[in-house]
């Protein structure tokens, strides 16, 4: 018996051995292979295309949207488009006041493109507006276009991202918001500083929720049938992971931003495909600047009603720039976000260099692990911040854990692989650190359940997997995973760059 289980013993070291063996060499070759082509552009974007990425936090599916969809889904409903406002109506259409049907455009090639760059940033560069004006103008323009096309929308966005080697998409989108803000504008229970904790319970909103519920549960089986995902030929985008950020809309008066906030808790609190909440829209609008510390203040006392969800909190906070507002306002937006609200990831973050406590801002986000979601050709397009004056190096030399991340990539006709690319080229990423960006992009999402690493920066698997591998996994680890939604994803993850780099062997 002795000599059996020493045999045993031997052949499992034997084949860790292999396995172990392989996947350094894999990555030490791929590693090499990246720094030949990583000032060739061509070869870049084909090596980072296929590079696993562990996923997106932040974007949003209305603006993940490229303008020919919004085009092609208007057409086929009969909507009708101005043709001076490029605001998509529904139908009748009105030919006198230049309201045509949007099905005409196919046969004017003009128009066509006008629409196209209408409802993008596409040669905005030419036009009499800044990236900032025609970024944040589009979103009105094809919003009717999209209207009942959630489910295609999903279909469109994963499609993308498992063209891409994505593994997770955390979609923020506003689905029962407008009820809700619509309501809380005609009740004056949400006005004055009321008690959140009886609103939380308020009937009303408990139906908003139910609704949006029912309704995602029809959008979600007509993505998955359109992406024929039961049939044994399933189209790209069946294996990506979808969970949603309930988005509240910030530019409303106070009543309505509490009525939208309990309305994303109560969605997180009640779905596991709702992870977490968010705060949308133009951070420099007027009633934004004026509000923004109640809204933070809103966040927090909503919070509080849902102790279990306080972890769930990614907010925009920072995507200003100096001359944008006044300095004043520059001084304090990531504070409040992480120091008020409570937010444990931040979006943008651009201004951090002119907040008061920057320092204290940083080393705070490094030792909490606050991850900072960085949108590079965002931050172009609308604040003009590139390059070395993108924030970038203080928060990797700091230490703040950092997530790549696209925005809106169909306003902004971009890819995740295009902000890898970005990344690479404009601050020399090293192969390490690419996979570092691509791992946070799973530890640090508010994916249900515990992380597959004990030690996250040194690698080191929770003690149940930590004798597993991809050839032979033990039945704990096996339970583990099927547990821990996010530990299932990171060991998918792991699993792909072994198989990503054995390529270069």
């Amino acid at each position: 018996m002795p000599i059996k289980t020493t045999k045993l013993v031997t052949l499992l070291l034997a084949v860790s051995l292999i396995f172990i063996t392989d996947g350094f060499a894999g990555e030490r070759q791929t590693r090499q292979y990246f720094q030949k082509i990583k000032n060739n552009p061509s070869r870049l974007r084909l090596f980072l295309k296929t590079f696993p990425k562990g996923g997106e936090l932040h974007n949003h599916i209305d603006g993940a949207i490229f303008s020919e969809n919004h085009i092609k889904w208007a057409a086929e409903d009969n909507k009708c488009i101005n043709t001076e406002s490029f605001i998509v109506k529904f139908a009748p259409c009105d030919i006198k006041n230049k309201t045509v049907p949007v099905s005409s455009l196919f046969n004017n090639d003009s128009l066509y493109n006008k629409t196209i760059d209408a409802f993008s940033v596409r040669n905005y560069q030419w036009g009499k507006r800044s990236g900032h004006d025609q970024f944040f103008a589009t979103f009105e323009k094809f919003a009717i276009a999209d209207f009942g096309h959630f489910s295609d929308m999903l279909a469109a966005v994963t499609f993308r991202s498992e063209k891409q080697n994505l593994h997770y998409l955390e979609l923020m989108q506003s689905m029962g918001m407008p009820q809700a803000w619509i309501y809380a504008g005609k009740q004056p229970q949400f006005k004055n500083n009321p008690d959140t904790h009886t609103l939380i319970n308020d009937k009303k909103l408990k139906q908003i929720m139910q609704q949006t519920l029912k309704s995602l549960d029809k959008e979600e089986a007509l993505w998955k049938q359109k992406l024929h995902c039961s049939s044994e030929q399933p189209a790209p985008g069946c294996q990506v992971t979808v969970r949603y950020l309930a988005q509240v809309i910030r530019t409303f008066p106070n009543d309505q931003i509490l009525a939208q906030t309990i309305l994303a808790f109560m969605l997180v609190q009640n779905d596991p495909r709702y992870v977490g909440i968010n705060f949308v829209a133009p951070e420099d609008a007027p009633i934004t600047l004026k509000n923004y510390t109640k809204q933070m203040q809103i966040i927090r006392d909503v919070a509080k009603n849902f102790p279990q969800l306080q972890h769930r909190i990614s907010l925009h906070a920072g995507e200003l720039v100096q001359g944008l507002v006044t300095n004043e306002a520059l001084a304090f937006h990531i504070d409040e976000a992480v120091n008020i609200a409570g937010a444990k990831r931040i979006g943008h973050g651009v201004d951090i260099a002119f907040e008061d406590h920057a320092e204290q801002i940083l080393k705070k986000m490094a030792q909490q692990k606050i991850a900072i979601e960085i949108n590079l050709t965002s931050n172009d397009i609308i604040l003009g911040i590139k390059g070395k004056k993108h924030p970038y190096q203080l928060y990797f030399q700091a230490g703040v854990p950092i997530v790549l991340s696209t925005d809106d990539e169909g306003v902004l006709r971009i890819d995740l692989t295009h902000e890898y690319q970005r990344a690479v080229e404009t601050y020399h990423l090293s192969y390490n650190t690419l996979k570092t960006f691509s791992r946070n992009a799973l530890q640090y999402s508010f994916l249900d359940g515990k992380s597959l690493f004990s030690q996250y920066e040194k690698n080191k698997f929770n003690r149940v997997c930590a004798k597993s591998n991809f050839k032979k996994m033990s039945e704990a680890c096996k339970k583990f995973l099927q547990k821990n939604d996010k530990a299932r994803l990171q060991w998918q993850l792991e699993k792909a760059f072994l198989e990503f780099e054995s390529h270069y062997l």
